[in-house]
């Protein structure tokens, strides 16, 4: 299948960030795009630290359906959604932010989910079990943070080998 040629109705999506030009998103989303005929582009903006929150409230006036927000940005675009899941609320911290057709932002974090289904994937089921998360750059908003991953009891922060940057379940 082929995406149409872009044009006026083509729809957007992007990722902010800063740096962001490294990011492989737009290659990702893009060949998914093509693949299944959808007339959408998605590219990666670099946003400057400390624009993060009016990066998202331009979604509404530029039209941009969706964004994907990564460092330095997630806690700053949380500020800047009408709505937030309850993870983002509980993390304070967005990594996904939708335009709904009314124009309100709905901000989500998805790390933790993925984290789930990721450990499922690999035959572990952390449910009833203890672990160490072991911060990395993205320190609390990360995805072990998740309120569904870990409860508050089984978090447990530790620097002492920054350079693993997992959660050992």
């Amino acid at each position: 299948m082929n995406r149409p040629p872009v044009s006026g109705e083509t729809r957007l999506c992007a990722v902010i960030g800063d740096p962001v030009r490294h990011s492989l998103s737009p290659r990702i989303h893009n060949a998914a795009y093509e693949a299944l005929g959808l007339d959408r582009v998605y590219v990666a903006l670099p946003v400057p630290a400390g624009r993060g929150a009016a990066a998202v409230r331009a979604m509404v006036d530029l039209g941009i359906d969706g964004l994907n927000v990564t460092m330095p940005h997630k806690e700053e675009a949380a500020t800047a959604c009408d709505v937030l899941s309850a993870d983002a609320s509980a993390l304070r911290s967005v990594n996904t932010v939708v335009r709904r057709a009314d124009g309100a932002l709905v901000g989500d974090s998805t790390a933790g989910e993925g984290f789930l289904r990721a450990l499922a994937d690999a035959g572990c089921d952390p449910t009833g079990r203890r672990a160490r998360a072991v911060p990395t750059r993205c320190a609390r908003t990360g995805p072990a943070y998740a309120p569904r991953v870990l409860p508050a009891r089984s978090r447990s922060s530790h620097r002492r080998y920054p350079q693993i940057g997992r959660a050992h379940v």
